[in-house]
Parts: C-alpha cells; sequence; structure tokens
C-alpha cells in the first residue's frame, strides 16, 4: 500500500562540510525525487531554501549534463540521474532493510537507552516478529530476542504493521479477530481500535502502554520501501514507569529512526506540482 505523503520540511541549513554547491546539488535531486511530476524553478526556491538566482545557474549545468530535463516550464528528474540511481541501487543489492536499519536502532538505544526492535508481519498475518534487536544497557529493561513474536493489536510494532495494510483485509481482520485481555489495561473494543490504527496511518507512529504486556510501553513507526509499500516497523521498548515521562519525546525519536530508514531504503513522498501558469520553452522559466 502506498504511504500517505508527509509534508516536506523546508530547505535545512547547509553544512559547511561541505562546498555549498555540493550541497544544493544533492538538494535539487532529493527534492525531485519527491515530485516526479516535475518542480518549476520557483517551487525549488523555496523548498530548498535557495535564490533563484543561484539556483539557475546550478540547474543550467544539471541540464548541460543530461541530470534534469525542463519540461513545460518543469524541472525533472533526467536521464543520467536515472542511471546514476540505478547503479547505485545494483551496489546496494546485497544489503538488506535490516542491514540499513542496525546503524539508526544502535543511535536509537545510545540516545533513550532503550530497547530498539525490528518487525515484520509473520507468514500468516497473526503476529508481529522480530527480526533485530538491540537492548537496553539499563539492568531494568525490556528484553527482546530475534523471533519472538507480539500480538498485532497490542503492540506499537503491531499497530503499526496492522495500519498500513489495505483496507479490505484489515475490515476482515478486525471483523475476525479474537480480542484478548492480555493485562488489565488490554484495549478490547473494536471501534476504538480501529481509530487507534486510523491514528497511527495518519500520524506515522504507534503508543502502547500495559497492552500486550503489563509495565511494558512501545513506541514504533513504519518503515517503507522505494514503492512506498511497508516493510516493517522500528520501534522502542521501555518499562512502562520510566516513559511514562517521556512519551513525546519517544514518539518523535521513533517517527523519526522510521523515515530515516525509509530514507535509506529510496522512499520519497509523492509531491504534485502544479502546471505554470506560462508556459516556457527555455530553461530558468518560473
Amino acid at each position: 500500500m502506498m504511504a500517505p505523503a508527509s509534508p516536506r520540511p523546508k530547505g535545512k541549513p547547509e553544512s559547511s562540510a561541505a562546498p555549498r554547491s555540493v550541497n544544493r546539488i544533492l538538494q535539487i535531486f532529493d527534492d525531485l525525487c519527491s515530485r516526479p511530476t516535475g518542480a518549476s524553478l520557483a517551487t525549488l526556491s523555496e523548498s530548498i531554501g535557495v535564490p533563484k538566482s543561484s539556483l539557475l545557474n546550478l540547474l543550467r549545468g544539471l541540464l548541460a549534463s543530461n541530470h534534469l530535463t525542463f519540461v513545460d516550464g518543469l524541472y525533472q528528474l533526467g536521464p543520467e540521474a536515472y542511471g546514476m540511481a540505478s547503479a547505485i541501487i545494483a551496489a546496494r543489492r546485497f544489503l538488506s532493510f535490516a542491514d540499513l536499519a542496525r546503524p539508526v536502532m544502535r543511535r536509537l538505544v545510545d540516545m533513550t537507552q532503550e530497547t530498539a526492535v525490528l518487525a515484520v508481519m509473520s507468514g500468516d498475518k497473526k503476529s508481529a516478529i522480530y527480526v533485530e534487536k538491540f537492548e537496553s544497557p539499563t539492568a531494568i529493561r525490556f528484553s527482546a530476542t530475534v523471533g519472538d513474536s507480539r500480538p498485532l493489536l497490542w503492540s506499537a510494532v503491531g499497530r503499526v504493521l496492522l495500519a498500513f495494510q489495505v483496507d479490505h483485509w484489515l475490515n476482515e481482520y478486525m471483523r475476525t479477530v479474537k480480542m484478548v485481555k492480555h493485562t488489565p489495561h488490554t484495549e478490547v473494543k473494536r471501534a476504538r481500535l480501529r481509530e487507534i490504527l486510523e491514528e497511527v496511518r495518519r500520524t506515522h507512529v504507534a503508543v502502547t502502554a500495559d497492552q500486550g504486556t503489563l509495565n511494558v510501553s512501545g513506541f514504533a513507526a513504519p518503515i517503507f520501501d522505494s514503492s512506498g509499500a511497508l516493510v516493517a516497523a522500528v520501534g522502542l521498548a521501555a518499562p512502562t514507569d520510566r516513559a511514562r515521562t517521556r512519551i513525546g519525546e519517544f514518539s518523535a525519536i521513533a517517527h523519526d529512526a522510521g523515515l530515516e530508514i525509509s530514507r535509506l531504503m529510496g522512499y520519497r513522498p509523492f509531491i504534485p506540482e502544479k502546471r505554470p501558469r506560462r508556459r516556457s520553452s527555455r530553461a530558468g522559466g518560473t
């Protein structure tokens, strides 16, 4: 299922570690990956945060090298850019999404001192299965084992994996799944659970507290591939006593980790570009 497009942030401050023109060229490519229909000079300037006059010379150079094309007033990725992308994908073919996720997961543990997990849907679509984990260094922690299964409706990673399933499958699942009271706090009202899943789909983050296991809280986010299909969920798990004062922080950290891994997988949200009112046959039209 295609993931909902997320609002694109304005251009980030440029690092002094690389020449400004290099950063700007990379920003141009990154922006246009989200705009397959193309973008005008004005749109690129606003999105990247670079003046039109400075941007125009870079765009002309990329047009000359066939890394961009200019059609009906819009800049689009060109044949050389697609060729480079194909070569990069070929070079990365031996890396799985777990390989890409590990550095991000290690950083999650360093930042939060809690356990980071990576989960996929089980083959029978009845549970979430851990495929990678990095445990908290603290004495009291959530302990996970690769291969462990977690209930879909009552774990944060499970709710993420459910929320982005196609509607007809999810409707049938919610109609037939058995409601199990795992703890005194387990939510078993189907209508409320559907509301929760819709919220996960909208915000790209799931939060649970004492749902599947007493005194365990979870925070999870989706991982999408380059086509926008859901492939996994990345999450944090922590004792509820510790997590309850850091809900907003952990939610944001999990969300950003999911987005970062998705970007490493090639995911870019689709941003349609309106056609300019005046069509120009020359590069540099606004």
